[in-house]
């Protein structure tokens, strides 16, 4: 069975939020592959990683090694590891009968996609991460505002845009959006023309994080689906089958 590693959180208990193991819990879904879920809070990341034998993902400001989510564990192998990208490269050589998440022949364009890709989130992060407090249980909580309050030199609640301030910045993260649709022709559904991959679960993850962050009925995840032509509605659609709550014991 393998186990993964998600963030336990205060509002709906046993639900995935995170958008970081959320792409991975599409992976796991669109492989077939049935894994239970350990609900953890962020203090604990770090011990349970050491306990793991799961090495660190970065390095913290201080220098010290950073552990980070999602996390997995497969024990018909023993093998405990950290990092989308190199759970994503494990399920696909560990369990090759199923559907590749990086198809043969495709790990540098994957890998200049994230590259390409992730810098754009820093337009969605004044949304996404004074979010986190709102959600998270107690212990969480004050872990991540010292973290994140530190790096940014203000409290959280200051780095979410009100106002027009507001207006501008989710005005900036939708062309942000806008230049990825850009790299998609008309026709295509996924990121590889006609097969799914690890790039359409990283874009679901991120761009449709919007449901959970501000509700299936807001303004917001409406916006998104409909945008670009489209494409984001059509993305929802197509990755629904893989719905990143499936398998959530």
């Amino acid at each position: 069975m393998l186990t993964l590693y998600d963030f336990d959180w205060k509002l709906t208990k046993g639900v995935n939020w995170n958008p970081h193991v959320a792409k991975m819990r599409y992976g796991l879904n669109y492989k077939g592959l049935e894994f239970k879920t350990t609900w953890i809070e962020y203090p604990d990341i770090e011990r349970i990683a050491k306990e793991l034998g799961v090495k660190p993902t970065g390095k913290k400001l201080n220098g010290d090694p950073e552990y980070t989510l999602p996390m997995i564990v497969d024990d018909s192998t023993g093998v405990a590891l950290s990092e989308s990208v190199d759970i994503a490269e494990y399920l696909d050589k560990t369990y090759p009968d199923t559907p590749r998440l990086l198809p043969e022949g495709s790990h540098t364009l994957q890998a200049a996609f994230r590259d390409a890709f992730y810098p754009k989130l820093g337009s969605y992060f004044p949304f996404l991460v004074p979010t986190v407090p709102m959600v998270a249980n107690p212990s969480s909580d004050e872990f991540f505002r010292a973290k994140y309050e530190t790096m940014l030199g203000m409290k959280l609640e200051d780095f979410y845009p009100k106002d027009e301030a507001r207006v501008a910045a989710w005005n900036k993260w939708k062309a942000e959006v806008g230049t990825v649709a850009a790299w998609f022709r008309k026709e295509d559904v996924w990121v590889m023309g006609d097969t799914p991959s690890f790039a359409d679960f990283i874009l679901a993850a991120f761009i449709l994080s919007a449901k959970t962050l501000f509700g299936a009925d807001s303004k917001e995840y409406k916006e998104i689906l409909e945008i670009d032509g489209g494409r984001w509605g059509r993305l929802a659609k197509n990755v629904e089958k893989y719905d990143p709550n499936r398998h959530t014991k």
